[in-house]
């Protein structure tokens, strides 16, 4: 029997498939450009952790590696980077439980956030990291870095995830974290163990330590009161926006998005003042009215201080409205998209390029937009038909996690060399002083993400070694030489 045979005996044939048509849908990703190759040699989609358990197992003896992949989506997020077997969770998409007096919600791994978050909203809680749309799944956001909605108060989606259910490289199924004691009376109300915090070993982890089959989150109660606030800076004023969001992030603030004025070229129409070059948006929300209004009231000071000026009705827009997704207290608002939105950019064969995601302290921020530009403008990005667009989300712990979309035409190669050189003189800048690299993959990173954390990285890869010794899931996570 060879591999496709066992893997047939385990899910039944009409789950299981290496037909080059459907190995190679599944190797699609609108971020990373078409030069990627991910395709998969067989397709398999699991419904239990048993099933995952076996094929696992399977793989071990036949020496095919593992990776495994959620929902695909608006962008498919997950891909094999040595070939072998691509296992789609997305039939796994059962709610296990709601826990509306401890504010927990156990998940299987393929159950999107949409699906979650509507029970949850039925029940007065939400969870207020995750888009709320078809696309993220409650595992792959934890295993990979996502953030979302709400970050500024609460941190990124890993920050809320209280335990996992596991299938290890052996095949082996374990609980970590709050998951460990699930079946007891109490249920699972805390991530810790007695013992070091097992479950941030699989988060961020691309599944290279195991695969995630259920997952516990740590869930809060809906608001009943929200608002949405706009200011606008002109460029000579960025080190005023950066003290603002340092500032906003102190109060905790629900959330907040840093974007310069090229995103409303592209986004628009949307009336913003000649000297308007930076904008700030911000959510504040509240139990009470109460408490709302006093948030709105230490946002806009923090604002005026700053020297910023009110820009009505821009955050609504953002926040409620194409391509945002945000909806946890409002109806969604879904107009046309603007008819100047990808035009003259991306033709037949163009699409959104990210020019990294970037996480580094806030009080950077000044330091960092402007070598974007400059680079920017050095090797001509900035003379594509679409400028660049600059967007950062301000995290607690005063970081902020940024990302420059460029839309091109992958039909002209000299607009693709021109984003590879402004990439990779950035890389050489932003490296050299600590940042770290934010990317849906982790083998898609330059090298001086682990260079510059070379001892953890030894420990990762020593880790690996010791749980998967054939290096059965996900290789090529814990690599050098990965980014392109």
């Amino acid at each position: 029997m060879d591999i496709m045979g066992a893997l047939e005996k385990i899910v039944g044939p009409k789950r299981v498939t290496n037909r080059p048509a459907i190995c190679q849908s599944y190797k699609y990703n609108c971020f990373l450009g078409k030069d990627w190759e991910m395709k998969p040699d067989m397709v398999v989609l699991a419904e239990t952790p048993e099933e995952v358990s076996d094929i696992v197992k399977a793989a071990n003896e036949y020496g095919v590696p593992v990776t495994p992949k959620g929902a695909m989506g608006g962008g498919g997020l997950g891909g094999t980077f040595r070939g072998g077997i691509l296992l789609d969770l997305s039939l796994m998409e059962r709610i296990v439980s709601i826990d509306v007096d401890r504010l927990k919600a156990v998940a299987e791994a393929g159950c999107s956030f949409y699906k979650l978050s509507q029970e949850l909203f039925k029940r007065g809680l939400m969870l207020p990291t995750p888009a709320y749309d078809n696309g993220p799944n409650v595992a792959a956001s934890a295993i990979t870095p996502a953030n979302g909605f709400g970050k500024t108060k609460y941190g990124p989606n890993i920050d809320l995830v209280e335990g996992f259910e596991v299938v290890l490289p052996s095949g082996e199924i374990i609980r970590v974290g709050a998951m460990a004691y699930a079946d007891t009376d109490f249920g699972p109300f805390y991530r810790y163990i007695t013992g070091p915090d097992l479950v941030g070993l699989f988060t961020k982890s691309n599944g290279a330590f195991g695969i995630v089959t259920k997952i516990a989150y740590q869930c809060l109660l809906l608001p009943k009161h929200w608002s949405f606030h706009s200011y606008y800076w002109p460029f000579e004023q960025l080190p005023d926006v950066t003290k603002t969001l340092m500032e906003a992030t102190n109060i905790e603030t629900f959330d907040i998005h840093f974007n310069d004025k090229y995103r409303w070229d592209w986004e628009g129409p949307f009336d913003i003042p000649g000297d308007g070059y930076f904008d700030v948006t911000l959510i504040v929300n509240g139990y009470n009215e109460k408490e709302m209004k006093g948030r709105e009231e230490s946002v806009r000071d923090i604002c005026r201080a700053n020297r910023g000026t009110y820009l009505p009705d821009l955050a609504k827009h953002l926040y409620l409205s194409w391509p945002a997704i945000f909806f946890a207290a409002h109806p969604r608002v879904k107009p046309p998209v603007p008819p100047n939105v990808f035009t003259e950019t991306l033709g037949e064969r163009g699409y959104m390029y990210i020019l990294d995601e970037l996480m580094f302290p806030t009080s950077w921020l000044t330091e960092v937009y402007t070598k974007t530009i400059e680079l920017c403008e050095e090797h001509k990005l900035a003379q594509l038909p679409k400028h660049p667009v600059f967007d950062g989300y301000p995290m607690r712990r005063q970081v902020i996690s940024s990302q420059y979309w460029v839309f091109i035409n992958d039909g002209k190669p000299e607009w693709v060399e021109r984003f590879h050189r402004t990439r990779d003189d950035f890389r050489e800048w932003f490296g050299k002083r600590g940042g770290v690299f934010q990317s849906k993959f982790p083998p898609i990173v330059p090298d001086f993400t682990w260079t510059n954390q070379s001892g953890a990285f030894e420990l990762l890869r020593s880790i690996k070694k010791a749980l998967d010794p054939n290096n059965i899931l996900s290789p090529g996570t814990f690599e050098l030489g990965g980014g392109k």
